[in-house]
C-alpha cells in the first residue's frame, strides 16, 4: 500500500522525503542533563573543609531559577549563597566558613538542557562521617507540589497539541483543502485563528508554570513578576515568547485570509507556511536539540513537522468534510487522496526518526521494560501500531473509492468513524509523548545501576574499587591496586540504619597482578551502606579506608 502511494507522489515529494529522512537520522532526542561529577566527590571523606561545592553535568544547564544549598547534619545551611559558573556545564557555591567534621548534604536544582527542571542530592564527609552518614536529603529536598506538576505537564501537553494542530492546519489548507469552497475555507480559517490565539496565550502561561516547577513551589508563586522575568531570561523563556509571537502573527494572517475568502492568494499562503515552519523549530531550539548541533535541531523540526502534517492535517481534513455538509463527498474525492500522500511521507519520517531516537535514548533492550522511559516508549508504540493499521486500511480501500466517488453510504460512514478514532488515539499519543519527554532517558536510568566506582588510599597503597552491579542483592567487589600488593584484603559491609553488620568478606586474589575480588557480597536491603577495606602487609601493618555506597531499594 505504501509503495503504491509513494509511486503516485511527485518527484519533489520523493526528494523532500529523502532529505528529511536523512535529517531525521541525526540524534534529535529529548533528554535530561545528567550529573557526572561533583566537588568534593560524592560519598567521599575529605580531610579539609572545602572552599566551594561544585556540580558538573554532561551538557550546559541553566540556574536562573535553580540553586545549590549545603546543609550540615542538623539541616542548617552552611554555604554562602554566592553562586558561580566555572563552565556552562557546571555550577558552584562558595563555602566561607570552616566546616566541622561530619556529614554534609548538597541539594541542587537546575534547568536541564531540554528545559525541564531537575534536582538531586548527595553527601560528602569532612574528616569522618557524622551521626547520619546518609545525610538529611529527605528533610531538605522537597518534592514539587502535586498541583504544580499536573499543571506543568498539562501545559506542556496543551502547548504541543496546539502547535501540531496549527501547523497541520496550515498545511492542510494550503494543499489538501485547496479545492474547498469559500464558506468552508472561511470557517476553517476562523478555527485556525482561534487555535493560534490559544497557542499564543498558552505559551505565555507556560512562563509561570515553568517558574513554579523549576523552584518546586506552589503554582501561585510561579506567576509572580520576578519569577516570570527570570524564566523569560532563560532559553526556554526566549523561545516560549518567540512561539507566542509567531502564533499571534499566524492568527493575524488567518484572520486576514478569512476576510479575503481563503488562503488561495500566494501573498497569504506563503506567509502562513513560513510562520508554521518557524513554529516547528521552537521545541528543539528550547530543548535538548539546541545543545546537540544544527543537524539535531533540523531533525527535531522534521519530526515535529511530520507529526503536525499527519495529526493536525487529519483534524482539519475531517473538519473540512464535516463543514462541507451536502458537498462533503465531492470535496473528499480530491482532499482525501491529497492528504493520504502527504500522510504517507509524514509516517515514513516519523517511523525512521522514532526508531533512531528510541535507540539513542534506550541503547539496551532491558531499558524498554526496566525504566519509566522504556515503558512509556512501548506504550507509545502500542498506540501507533493501530494508527498505522487504520491508515493502511483507509488507503487500501476507502481512498480509491472516495477518489472515484463510488463509495457507498456505509463506506463513507466507516471512513468518518475511523478518522474520528484515529484523532482520539493521536490525542492519547500526544499525551504519552508529553510524559515521555519529561522522563529521564532509559540509558541514564540504566547507567545509574552500572558498576559503582571509588578510589581508596590504604597507607602506601592506592586501589580502584568497583561494586557490580551496585544494586540491592548479591554484588561483586573488585579491587585493583596500582602500586604494590598487600598480603591480605578484608572487606566489611555495614548498614547502620537497619542495624546490619559488619559483614566481613575475605577478598581472593584475581587473575591479574594487583587484583582482588569478593564474589558474593550481600548488599540488601537498600540504604546507605558503609564499606570498609582493610589491607594487611606483613604481620604488623594494617591500613584501612572507608567508602559509603547508596543502594536504591527499587530495582
Amino acid at each position: 500500500m505504501i509503495i503504491l502511494l509513494l509511486r503516485r507522489a511527485e518527484r519533489w515529494g520523493l526528494a523532500l522525503l529523502a532529505l528529511v529522512v536523512l535529517l531525521a537520522l541525526a540524534p534529535a532526542a529529548s533528554a535530561h542533563s545528567t550529573l557526572i561529577a561533583t566537588e568534593p566527590p560524592r560519598d567521599r571523606v575529605v580531610e579539609h573543609s572545602p572552599e566551594r561545592v561544585l556540580v558538573r553535568f554532561d551538557e550546559p544547564v541553566e540556574t536562573q531559577l535553580g540553586s545549590i544549598v549545603v546543609y550540615d547534619g542538623e539541616g542548617e545551611r552552611v554555604d554562602s549563597g554566592r553562586f558561580s559558573r566555572p563552565t556552562p556545564e557546571s555550577v558552584a557555591v562558595a563555602i566561607d566558613r570552616e566546616l566541622e567534621r561530619g556529614t554534609y548534604t548538597v541539594a541542587w536544582r537546575v534547568i536541564s538542557a531540554d528545559s525541564d527542571p531537575i534536582k538531586g542530592a548527595w553527601v560528602f564527609h569532612v574528616q569522618e562521617p557524622g551521626p547520619q552518614p546518609g545525610g538529611v536529603a529527605a528533610q531538605v529536598l522537597e518534592d514539587t507540589p502535586f498541583v504544580t506538576s499536573v499543571f506543568y505537564l498539562g501545559g506542556r501537553f496543551l502547548d504541543f497539541a496546539l502547535l501540531l494542530v496549527c501547523v497541520g492546519g496550515v498545511a492542510a489548507l494550503a494543499f489538501a483543502l485547496r479545492s474547498a469552497t469559500e464558506p468552508v475555507r472561511r470557517r476553517l480559517l476562523a478555527i485556525l485563528a482561534g487555535l493560534a490565539a490559544a497557542l499564543a496565550v498558552v505559551s505565555l502561561i507556560e512562563l509561570g508554570l515553568q517558574g513554579a516547577a523549576a523552584e518546586g513551589t506552589p503554582l501561585s508563586d510561579g506567576f509572580q513578576w520576578d519569577v516570570i522575568s527570570s524564566v523569560a531570561d532563560t532559553r526556554f523563556g526566549h523561545f516560549a515568547l518567540a512561539r507566542s509571537g509567531i502564533a499571534a502573527a499566524l492568527c493575524a494572517v488567518a484572520l486576514i485570509a478569512r476576510a479575503k475568502g481563503g488562503l488561495a492568494p500566494a501573498q497569504l499562503t506563503v506567509p502562513a507556511l513560513l510562520l508554521a515552519g518557524a513554529l516547528v523549530f521552537t521545541p528543539g531550539l528550547s530543548g535538548h536539540a539546541s545543545v546537540s548541533g544544527a543537524l539535531s535541531i533540523a531533525a527535531d523540526a522534521a519530526h515535529v513537522q511530520a507529526a503536525a502534517v499527519w495529526t493536525g492535517g487529519l483534524a482539519f481534513v475531517v473538519l473540512g468534510l464535516v463543514l462541507a455538509r451536502a458537498r462533503r463527498w465531492e470535496l473528499a474525492a480530491t482532499t482525501v487522496p491529497r492528504f493520504s500522500t502527504t500522510a504517507v511521507v509524514s509516517v515514513a519520517i516519523l517511523l525512521v526518526a522514532g526508531v533512531v531516537n528510541g535507540y539513542l535514548q534506550v541503547r539496551a533492550w532491558r531499558g524498554l521494560w526496566e525504566t519509566e522511559y522504556g515503558v512509556l516508549l512501548l506504550v507509545k508504540l502500542g498506540l501507533v501500531l493501530p494508527l498505522l493499521a487504520m491508515g493502511a486500511y483507509n488507503n487500501r480501500y476507502a481512498v480509491p473509492r472516495l477518489r472515484a466517488q463510488i463509495a457507498s453510504r456505509v463506506e463513507r460512514s466507516r471512513f468518518l468513524r475511523l478518522a474520528g478514532v484515529e484523532l482520539a488515539v493521536m490525542l492519547v499519543v500526544v499525551g504519552v509523548t508529553a510524559a515521555l519527554v519529561n522522563a529521564p532517558p532509559a540509558r541514564t536510568e540504566i547507567e545509574m545501576h552500572e558498576p559503582t566506582e571509588a578510589e581508596l588510599r590504604l597507607g602506601p597503597f592506592m586501589a580502584h574499587m568497583e561494586i557490580m552491579p551496585g544494586e540491592v542483592g548479591r554484588n561483586e567487589i573488585h579491587l585493583m591496586f596500582e602500586k604494590g600488593r598487600p598480603d591480605e584484603i578484608t572487606v566489611s559491609t555495614r548498614l547502620r540504619s537497619a542495624g546490619i553488620g559488619p559483614l566481613r568478606y575475605r577478598a581472593r586474589r584475581g587473575m591479574e597482578p594487583g587484583a582482588y575480588v569478593v564474589r558474593r557480597a550481600n548488599l540488601s536491603p537498600g540504604g546507605e551502606w558503609e564499606l570498609r577495606v582493610d589491607a594487611r602487609r606483613g604481620d604488623f601493618d594494617l591500613f584501612s579506608d572507608t567508602v559509603h555506597l547508596s543502594i536504591d531499594q527499587e530495582m
